[in-house]
This record gives C-alpha cells, sequence and structure tokens, in this order.
C-alpha cells in the first residue's frame, strides 16, 4: 500500500480489479457501469436512481460505500460529485479507456 501510495499517479488501475475492490453486488456494478457511460459530464442521482429502480438516497450510500473501500484499499475516492452530479474521477475515467 506504502508503494501504491507513491506511486499512485503511475498507477494504472484496471476496470476488473476496481470492480473487485469496490463493488459487492451486481446494483454498485451498474452504477459504475452508468457512471462510466456518463463520462465527464456525470449523471444526477435521482436519473441513476430511476434506471436502476432504488432510492436516491440508496444510491448516494452506495457510492459513499464504493469509495469508502477503494479509501482503505488505495487510500482515493473513484467518483466525485460535481454540480450535483456524480462522476468517475479524471484518472479513473482515462484508466478505463486504456481496458
Amino acid at each position: 500500500r506504502m508503494m501504491a501510495a507513491g506511486l499512485r499517479d503511475l498507477l494504472i488501475l484496471p476496470e476488473d480489479y476496481v470492480l473487485m475492490v469496490a463493488c459487492k453486488d451486481e446494483v454498485d456494478t451498474a452504477i459504475l457501469g452508468a457512471l462510466r457511460e456518463a463520462g465527464p459530464n456525470g449523471k444526477q442521482t435521482g436519473k441513476l436512481a430511476v434506471e436502476f429502480g432504488i432510492d436516491h438516497r440508496d444510491v448516494s450510500r452506495r457510492i459513499y460505500a464504493m469509495n469508502k473501500r477503494m479509501r482503505d484499499e488505495m487510500e482515493e475516492a473513484i467518483i466525485i460529485k460535481h454540480d450535483g452530479k456524480w462522476r468517475l474521477v479524471k484518472k479513473l475515467r482515462r484508466d478505463f479507456a486504456k481496458d
């Protein structure tokens, strides 16, 4: 973990690794996939909730939990909220594009 922290900017995170660490079920995986497809524009919590048939508060809880699992593993979040929309961090969008 210490080496990963020092080399964080150079480390490429493969999508399967992120899914293994951050996602606990298929809904988490689907949320991550929807945010990947949304690109830099991101998606609003309400739209994600309607898309997956869950409460909008559950979407936020799941995203916070995914970020916590990634912080525990890599000391960095993978999803940020900007202008009321959730989006993948720029580094992760770049890494996923390489897959």
